[in-house]
């Protein structure tokens, strides 16, 4: 009896998969599936090495008042939180190298992610902003 059952199983199961190729469930076409991020995150080493190259722009989104109190030698100000950040993200040259930051990641990773779904072509995110950028042994430049 124990046998005559698991043969049944057996049987039942093999009736569910997929016998031939156009049984078997359509593959997602590359517009279903998830898009891939464009951005990375990296460590301040490789963030001072990209850097120095006069090409790239160093994007630090924290606040003014953030900025103010001390930022990387040629970054420019874009705060995440103002109220045209978003306008003026959409306006910048997506076929440039993008280095972002804020004070320790959080809201740096958030700005890559919007020029993510705007298709930037290369964003790269500082894994501990700032923060980490400084305990490296570099030092902020102070005002505007």
């Amino acid at each position: 009896m124990k046998n005559l059952l698991c043969l049944l199983a057996a049987s039942l199961a093999s009736l569910c998969l997929p016998t031939t190729a156009a049984d078997k469930p359509a593959a997602k076409t590359p517009a279903e599936a998830p898009a891939a991020k464009r951005f990375r995150n990296v460590d301040v080493a490789e963030w001072e090495k990209l850097r120095k190259d006069s090409q790239v722009v160093v994007l630090d989104v924290r606040t003014a008042e953030e900025f103010a109190d001390g930022h990387m030698p040629g970054a420019i100000n874009l705060d995440i939180r103002g109220g045209k950040f978003a306008e003026t993200l959409a306006g910048l040259d997506k076929t440039k190298t993008y280095l972002v930051h804020c004070a320790v990641g959080g809201r740096s990773a958030k700005a890559c992610g919007q020029m993510d779904g705007l298709k930037f072509e290369k964003v790269l995110n500082l894994s501990g902003g700032i923060t980490a950028w400084e305990a490296a042994g570099h030092q902020p430049v102070k005002g505007r």
